[in-house]
């Protein structure tokens, strides 16, 4: 009984010390919590858009953009694009180079927020598509409470086992669910 507890409590504890210490070497988000929709990128945005009118407290107060724009631009430290500094500078009518890898970014992620009321949390998450553009990656990446949006608490890392657990499914009960279960119906319909 003692060696089953202690195996249980080493687990455990080997399980939160690898989602704080060393999750940090997953890429940008390591934390957090995704569902594989089966949908396009825009048939989940229009089921976002839809839930939130359905549920109008999910919207954020206030003037907090609830989708946010990809950032995208020229890579002004690119070597091409220096050179077209170096002309535009001669030549004020030189025009900008065709956008490539080389000289252009875009961000891969779409951020999201929604709003839990009873709670007074702005709920952050992400969306993109995957290499198969019919599948969507929805991520839930933290909480943060409406009078200081700006201290995250990240989900699998800032939040005990139990805690983070309820914080998931709760998301998942509410949003990602709901999500699902208006593509569905929109599909159902033929629309």
């Amino acid at each position: 009984m003692v060696i089953a507890l202690l195996g249980f409590l080493f687990l455990f504890g080997a399980n939160e010390f690898s989602k704080r210490s060393a999750g940090g070497f997953a890429g940008s988000y390591s934390f957090v919590e995704s569902w594989d929709i089966r949908a396009s990128e825009g048939e989940v945005m229009d089921a976002i858009r839809e839930l939130k009118k359905v549920n109008a407290n999910f919207n954020p107060p206030g003037n907090t953009v609830f989708i946010s724009k990809r950032d995208t631009g020229y890579k002004w430290s690119s070597n091409q694009m220096q050179a077209y500094i170096k002309k535009v500078n001669i030549d004020s009518l030189t025009p900008l180079p065709e956008k490539n890898d080389d000289n252009y970014y875009h961000d891969y992620w779409l951020f999201v927020k929604f709003y839990y009321p009873e709670t007074k949390e702005i709920v952050h998450t992400l969306i993109r598509p995957k290499l198969d553009t019919t599948v969507t990656t929805f991520a839930f990446e933290s909480l943060s409470k409406i009078d200081n949006p700006t201290k995250f608490r990240l989900i699998n890392r800032d939040f005990w086992f139990m805690d983070n657990k309820r914080q998931i499914d709760r998301f998942k009960l509410l949003i990602v669910d709901k999500i699902q279960a208006q593509i569905d119906r929109k599909r159902k319909n033929g629309n």
